[in-house]
């Protein structure tokens, strides 16, 4: 297999340059010999001219049935990663192939394309071609169709055909890892899989079950039991019923800058780290656009906020609209630019006593000539402030991670992972007190 040199792809049947000046040369070759009754010339002329249609006949005549498949390895890329596409094309037909020159085109931010030459191949058998992906910025890409094309030993004539076969590559933001969880009423859903069966009212952290054989008298819930006329036990933990609301600002007019070093980048990656983080530490998490359409909602998401955040693109709406919260205890949003106006609609889209938090990108340090100007940032970022929510600011080439941590330890409601000062709330892992006195109830019970 050999690299050809790059020249464009065209679709097609005919005769190539080579074959028409070929034919051109030999019918003035001929006329020539008439005119100056020349034998030799007209034999030339004459084998000028049935070299091209000899070839015609081989090539035209002769289409071999052919398949192909595409292997992507890995199947998600993220930018900056390498990837490697197998292509496979296999003789579907009944007679051997001529060499084949097989053919990709380029694909913008993931590849150059492909050119090689692949030997005959008989009925029945395979060739493999490979090359490389190199993603530069995340999207939903597609490689293929390839193109295959069969001409005469002499380049005279030749057939240039696409064959069915593409693939899909899935380009997902960049996550960074994070530690740490802002401490916080409801900020620690129950496992996936672990929802209560029934609570109980006064018991409100309280998940219940039937009684099986060989349960611990001392865990029977007696209120419960009378209220299902049937014994009724305690879960071994307390299960609270909060979560988690990451908001992405995706307005076209809140961010500046443009490709991959956009402030809307930024932005999606941090709201992807976010996300991730809540997720492995077992919140149930609801991720919305700036217009509160979900784009991944549970437990068990990793997969979907990555394939949702890959192909979320900015919208020219310049509305935001919270998501209902629900019984969400806390409220992230990743926002651009704000003004007062967009500002007070979230500062009235918070419910009373759900932790806010807005990780705020200084757009204008990305703003490039022609940007808009972002003055009215400052007050947004004010009225918010004011309204309740706590902010942390992102400057272009800051450690999104060291942003998170600030994020958990502003203000006095909020404390890093593992803090034991005054902010620190009752219960383990940041619990709020409630679930601690309830986790207290339940071993005196027992």
């Amino acid at each position: 297999m050999a690299d050809l040199p790059d020249r464009p792809v065209r679709s097609g049947r005919g005769m190539t340059t080579r074959g028409r000046c070929l034919l051109a040369g030999g019918l003035a070759a001929a006329i020539c010999a008439f005119l100056l009754d020349e034998r030799d010339l007209l034999r030339v002329g004459i084998l000028a001219v049935v070299l091209p249609l000899a070839a015609y006949l081989l090539t035209a005549t002769r289409r071999p049935k052919l398949e192909a498949t595409h292997q992507v390895l890995p199947d998600r890329l993220s930018p900056g990663t390498v990837g490697q596409v197998t292509l496979t094309l296999t003789n579907a037909g009944a007679t051997r192939t001529r060499t084949v020159e097989l053919m990709e085109s380029p694909t913008p931010g993931l590849t150059a394309g492909m050119r090689c030459l692949l030997p005959g191949l008989r009925r029945g058998r395979s060739a493999q071609a490979t090359y490389r992906l190199y993603a530069t910025g995340r999207g939903r890409f597609q490689v293929g169709p390839p193109h295959v094309r069969f001409a005469d030993p002499f380049a005279l004539w030749e057939d240039v055909r696409n064959i069915d076969s593409r693939a899909e590559v899935l380009v997902v933001p960049s996550a960074v890892r994070l530690a740490g969880l802002p401490a916080g009423s409801g900020n620690r859903s129950a496992a996936s899989g672990r929802a209560a069966v029934g609570s109980v009212g006064g018991d409100p952290d309280v998940a219940i079950r039937n009684y099986r054989n060989g349960d611990d008298i001392r865990t029977i819930h007696w209120r419960a039991s009378a209220r299902h006329d049937d014994l009724m036990v305690r879960l071994e933990e307390p299960v609270s019923h909060g979560g988690a609301v990451v908001l992405l600002d995706n307005r076209q007019t809140a961010h500046r800058g443009a490709g991959v070093t956009s402030s809307f980048e930024t932005a999606v990656t941090m709201a992807a780290s976010v996300s991730l983080h809540l997720v492995n530490t077992d919140h149930e998490v609801k991720l919305t656009s700036h217009n509160s359409d979900v784009i991944a909602h549970g437990h068990d998401i990793s997969d979907d906020v990555l394939a949702g955040l890959a192909v979320i693109e900015l919208d020219d709406d310049n509305e935001i609209d919270v998501a209902p919260v629900g019984t969400a205890g806390m409220l992230i949003a990743v926002l651009g630019d704000i003004d007062p106006s967009i500002a007070g609609r979230l500062i009235a889209g918070k419910p009373r006593g759900v932790q806010a938090i807005a990780l705020m990108l200084e757009v204008g340090a990305w703003a490039g000539p022609g940007d808009p100007s972002t003055e009215p940032a400052a007050a947004g970022r004010q009225l918010l402030a004011a309204g309740g929510w706590r902010t942390v600011n992102i400057r272009p080439g800051d450690d999104l991670a060291e942003v998170w941590r600030q994020a958990c330890q502003s203000g006095d409601s909020f404390t890093g992972p593992h803090s034991a000062g005054p902010g620190r709330r009752n219960g383990s892992n940041g619990h709020p007190s409630g679930n601690g006195r309830v986790a207290a109830a339940v071993g005196n019970r027992r």
